[in-house]
């Protein structure tokens, strides 16, 4: 279940957002023959479809290209997922491999279509890369791990599954959405700065978890015994967010708060920070998505 929201609460902060990203389409008014058939060559090879690793768009890779039936990336493409792979499983058969390249030449992964080196989707899902293509807009998904996901909990689990992997105590959801909201662990203190520019201090525990129509739509992390799928946990500075899940985030500064929100197929991965100090406190997966950063 993915939702598309103007605002969210997390732990004390509400953010509100009314983003858009317009498009825009150049055209030729006039045209040679040869340039028309060099122009209907390239539509074919670039489709306007858009490509996404970990959920970050790729805009130097080249888009995937559907043939004869057949759904490919570029080398390039399949490179960057591969490495992004071989970060977090350093046992793939490729990871010792000085460049993936080497690895899908040795294997003969690499094709020609359109004048262009590219790979099998297919061989990438083999090597442990998942895939998933959405159409209107068309885009590709890759992804190197279940990102939305905190040990063995992930966003979309049924309440029977959460209960089944951690011992929780829900309390009913009284004056919101949810139905429950679970928590697991010990309180640990937090702090932010309210409207008036006032500190302010409460406790929240080590894992927060929310419960919509039996499923589980957010996980939220207060304690440095979890990470995110990537390696980051509470404690991490905000530089370390940016080298395991890259530079394509959305900020905000709420309440004496730095936060880093990260788009990815199914939702999104929020980081807050301490303003000065710039190391995360609480880290928050969702099954929600900004109006106007849609993957």
């Amino acid at each position: 279940m993915k939702r598309i929201v103007r605002t969210i609460v997390a732990g004390g902060l509400i953010l509100c957002t009314t983003w858009g990203t317009p498009a825009a389409l150049a055209t030729v008014p006039f045209q040679t023959e040869l340039e028309r058939e060099e122009e209907q060559q390239q539509e074919q090879a670039d489709s306007g479809h858009s490509l996404y690793i970990d959920g970050q768009e790729q805009s130097y890779t080249g888009e995937p290209i559907f043939h004869q039936g057949v759904l490919y990336v570029t080398v390039p493409g399949a490179i960057q997922a591969l490495n992004e792979k071989a970060e977090i499983d350093p046992t793939a058969p490729f990871a010792d491999e000085l460049s993936p390249y080497d690895y899908l030449e040795d294997n003969d992964f690499i094709e020609s279509v359109n004048n262009r080196e590219v790979v099998r989707v297919s061989h990438l899902q083999d090597l442990g890369v998942k895939a998933q293509w959405y159409d209107d807009p068309g885009r590709l998904h890759l992804e190197t791990a279940d990102l939305l996901t905190v040990d063995d909990l992930e966003v979309g689990d049924t309440i029977s599954e959460v209960e089944e992997k951690v011992n929780i105590h829900w309390n009913t959801g009284y004056g919101q959405p949810a139905d429950y909201i679970g928590f697991v662990g010990d309180m640990k203190e937090y702090t932010y700065t309210d409207r008036y520019g006032e500190e302010r201090s409460g406790e929240v525990p080590e894992l927060q978890l929310e419960i919509i129509d039996g499923l589980l739509t957010y996980i939220i992390i207060s304690d440095e015994s979890y990470e995110t799928a990537k390696g980051i946990t509470v404690g991490d500075s905000l530089f370390d967010v940016t080298r395991a899940h890259g530079s394509d985030y959305v900020k905000e500064s709420v309440d004496g708060k730095i936060v880093y929100i990260y788009h990815v197929n199914h939702g999104s991965i929020w980081f807050i920070a301490n303003e000065n100090t710039r190391e995360v406190e609480r880290i928050g997966l969702w099954d929600t998505q900004l109006e106007g950063f849609e993957r």
